[in-house]
């Protein structure tokens, strides 16, 4: 794992994480799990965010639904000063609704 220079981990959000990552982040399905990636909002690092689709259905057996809130982190594979130890990424949290037809 790399360490990008001078940014420090900082467990936190903004706003402006989640207005960021819709902008840039790529959606793929692979039936069973869909995988956003794309460049944190906070660190600019690529990362890709799993989303298996068993884990978040609504009991009927639907798959996700369409605007369904999703709350994502930086799994950057970069270890940031101030990290806790064996954590990767710069901290950041965001909530990032699905797009319609995101669920296959």
């Amino acid at each position: 794992m790399s360490t990008p220079p001078s940014l420090r981990y900082q467990h936190g959000t903004d706003p402006e994480f989640a207005q960021r990552a819709a902008a840039s982040f790529a959606l793929e399905d692979f039936g069973s799990a869909l995988v956003l990636s794309g460049p944190c909002p906070r660190c600019g690092q690529e990362m890709d965010f799993m989303l298996v689709k068993e884990l978040f259905r609504d009991g009927t057996g639907a798959d996700p639904a369409p605007g369904r809130p999703v709350v994502m982190f930086c799994t950057a594979e970069a270890v940031y000063e101030g990290s806790p130890d064996g954590t990767s990424g710069c901290g950041a949290f965001w909530s990032l609704s699905l797009p319609a037809g995101a669920s296959g």
